[in-house]
């Protein structure tokens, strides 16, 4: 069994990705792999996060992720244990902020992060809307952002390499990966779009348990018609 917790879905609900988690369902139900969905709706609830081995948090307003930090906070320790047990967080968009340390407001109000990245958050003026395509390891990464934020990731290690979009501040850097937390800006939704990356953070989970499962083998033609189509498009962008 593999148990997916999905973080406070009506509060970080910014941009509809609600789909990731069905994706992990679904491509879980393709693989052969019994996949449990669980949520966490209320803020006063605390989290037993042993009973998981992958934490879903979708993209949120800057003014409700305060309210999750200092939610968070409460367990930090236990959340700081998860990350160090090397188990997978997937987290999108404005949610990144989660996890660092200074968030500033484009009021030049701010609060703090959980301090468990070393980045900082800036909120921007402005907000970016585009295609974002982008490698990770051998796989291409394909989606669109909208983006809120800035984030200077200082040291961490980004998880990707930019081919077209804006990334984490308008570099060559696409999110953090730090142990096996992802943090992306990547929506699409991103795992409906890149199933490849859904088997990729399953492939963690099976070795972290030592499951013993034969895996079916799925044919992702459909997706890997849609990311080439994408790819041309993109390309053309670029001689323009």
């Amino acid at each position: 069994m593999i148990n997916v917790l999905w973080m406070y879905p009506d509060i970080l609900n910014l941009h509809g990705d609600r789909a990731n988690a069905h994706a992990f369902e679904l491509i879980g139900k393709k693989l052969g792999l019994n996949v449990n969905i669980d949520r966490v709706d209320n803020l006063d609830e605390k989290i037993d996060f042993n009973k998981y081995d992958i934490l879903l948090f979708n993209p949120g307003e800057l003014k409700v992720i305060k309210d999750v930090v200092k939610v968070l906070y409460k367990q930090k320790k236990d959340l700081e244990k998860y990350i160090n047990d090397n188990k997978v967080i997937l987290t999108i968009g404005t949610s990144i902020s989660i996890f660092g340390n200074d968030i500033l407001r484009k009021d030049n109000t701010s609060f703090k992060g959980l301090n468990l990245i070393d980045i900082d958050i800036k909120e921007r003026n402005t907000v970016i809307g585009d295609d974002l395509y982008f490698k990770f390891n051998d796989m291409e990464i394909m989606g669109c952002q909208i983006q809120m934020i800035d984030i200077d990731i200082k040291d961490e290690i980004p998880f990707g390499n930019i081919i077209y979009g804006y990334g984490n501040i308008g570099k060559k850097d696409e999110g953090i990966i730090k142990n096996n937390v992802i943090c992306t800006n990547t929506l699409g939704p991103i795992l409906v779009k890149n199933p490849w990356l859904c088997e990729y953070l399953f492939d963690i989970v099976i070795k972290n348990k030592d499951l013993k499962i034969d895996k079916n083998k799925v044919n992702y033609d459909l997706e890997i018609d849609s990311l080439n189509s994408c790819k041309e498009f993109i390309n053309q962008k670029i001689k323009e």
